[in-house]
């Protein structure tokens, strides 16, 4: 039946998978296994991959992903009341956090 509800959501937008919320596994191994610890698998994946330390110096996590997409969709211009609403946060933290970008981001629109 699982199979039947993944496929299925193949067939919706992400608001209306979200919406839904079926207890599916988002993140499967290629034999469908379900992961038991994500934090983990990850930890050994960046091992494996030799990044466990970002530029900063500091061990990436399942987070830090956050932070990169956030980054990443505000440097290609989307709308900050789109983002929060995507990532599940406030614009009053989004502009907290990422205020030094956004007035990079409108001088360079200016100039």
């Amino acid at each position: 039946m699982a199979t039947q509800w993944v496929f299925f959501a193949y067939l919706l937008s992400f608001d209306d998978l979200l919406a839904l919320r079926m207890p599916v596994k988002l993140f499967r191994f290629k034999d469908g296994r379900k992961p038991f610890e994500m934090n983990k698998i990850f930890r050994r994946l960046l091992e494996d991959l030799d990044l466990v330390k970002g530029q900063a110096g500091t061990d990436r996590t399942l987070y830090s992903l956050r932070h990169t997409y956030a980054k990443q969709e505000l440097l290609a211009g989307t709308d900050i009341h789109t983002l929060a609403r995507q990532i599940g946060t406030s614009v009053t933290m989004l502009e907290k956090h990422y205020s030094k970008l956004t007035a990079t981001m409108a001088a360079e629109q200016l100039a």
